[in-house]
């Protein structure tokens, strides 16, 4: 689960949206990602070493980092569970992916570190991604997330061992709101998704539909 609000002119906005997703120099410190946090010593798979044996999950996997943020946002919207728009003069994202997989999570994470080069100049905003195994909530006070990653404006973004959490969660309450506000009721096993409010136009205008 991600989630993050960088203070962003709507011409940015647009801007990231059509800009191809960076390389892995964008993070200045990639190999640090869980350090300090819940899985501290893991070492995060980058270049998708450990999906060797799975040649078709790796070419799916690098197509994915050849795409915009506009072309990677509404496919996933497509399955619901997606706040991505610009509101309030900044970039506000919210993912949620039961029981997500960590080359989805290093692939949006490099989506929002190539967000930091058209955010509002002087701004630094963090990134918070946290293991949630069923509620698509913040993490409530006492649960920490896996990782908190800094969006630095001008330069590459950075992992940080520790982060005042609580400050940063209690900033994302407005979009976890409207995020959960999006989900209606579905059929007795399942949830539905209204995008209207959550997704950006831009975004909504591209969505596939579902089959």
């Amino acid at each position: 689960m991600l989630a993050t609000r960088i203070p962003m002119e709507r011409d940015g906005f647009d801007a990231w949206l059509a800009a191809p997703l960076p390389g892995l120099d964008a993070i200045a410190d990639p190999r640090a990602m869980y350090a300090g946090w819940g899985a501290d010593g893991s070492v995060p798979d980058w270049d998708l070493t450990e999906l060797a044996d799975y040649p078709a999950a790796v070419a799916a996997i690098r197509a994915d980092r050849e795409r915009t943020p506009l072309e990677l946002l509404a496919a996933r919207a497509a399955g619901g569970f997606t706040l991505a728009r610009h509101h309030d003069g900044a970039l506000e994202i919210y993912l949620y992916d039961y029981h997500g997989e960590s080359s989805t999570t290093h692939t949006e994470l490099l989506m929002l570190a190539g967000a930091g080069r058209f955010a509002r100049p002087g701004t630094e905003s963090p990134v918070m991604f946290w293991g949630g195994d069923v509620d698509p909530g913040l993490p409530p006070r006492g649960h920490l997330p896996l990782v908190v990653m800094v969006v630095v404006g001008s330069g590459p973004a950075r992992f940080v061992e520790t982060y005042p959490v609580h400050e940063l969660t209690d900033s994302l309450r407005t979009v976890e709101q409207a995020f959960l506000a999006a989900v209606v009721e579905g059929d007795a096993e399942s949830y539905g998704w209204d995008p209207s409010q959550v997704l950006d136009p831009a975004i909504r205008a591209v969505v596939p539909a579902r089959d």
